[in-house]
């Protein structure tokens, strides 16, 4: 049990790798798109790729590979892996949605409240590139 927790210390930089890889991506594609504070994208949440789905999936990806595929560590992962990708495509869509509108009537009647962000969630195509990245940074972690 204990070589199980000390092996665990491998994770935290598997998941910042993926952190990290996935929010450079979004600054320099934001750099290329001649953003202004597009240093801002470096921690905000949304966008291509995504950061979220790349996190959950090098996680899951270790723990199936260092305890087993049908271990309950990568079980866990899994699951609130697949948790935190189904909220990055459909809660957080419903939030950009509610916040597209507030701003419409904010604009309308004048209201001097500021902007709401609208780019909250991720598509599809960002959650799939955010996979494809933290499955990259996995296989380079157990390499």
């Amino acid at each position: 049990m204990l070589k199980d927790i000390a092996a665990m210390e491998n994770l935290l930089p598997v998941a910042g790798g993926s952190l990290a890889t996935c929010q450079g991506l979004k600054l320099i594609l934001a750099l290329r798109k001649c953003q202004r504070h597009a240093w801002r994208r470096l921690l905000e949440p949304g966008g291509m790729p995504s950061s979220h789905t790349a996190v959950v999936t090098s996680l899951a990806m270790v723990m199936g590979w260092m305890y087993g595929w049908t271990s309950p560590f990568f079980q866990l992962a899994a699951v609130f892996g697949g948790i935190v990708i189904y909220d990055a495509l459909t809660l957080r869509q419903a939030v950009e949605e509610h916040a597209r509108r507030l701003n419409l009537i904010c604009r309308r009647e004048g209201l001097a409240a500021g902007e709401l962000r609208e780019n909250l969630g991720h598509t599809p195509a960002e959650a799939l590139i955010g996979a494809l990245i933290g499955a990259l940074v996995a296989v380079a972690f157990i390499l």
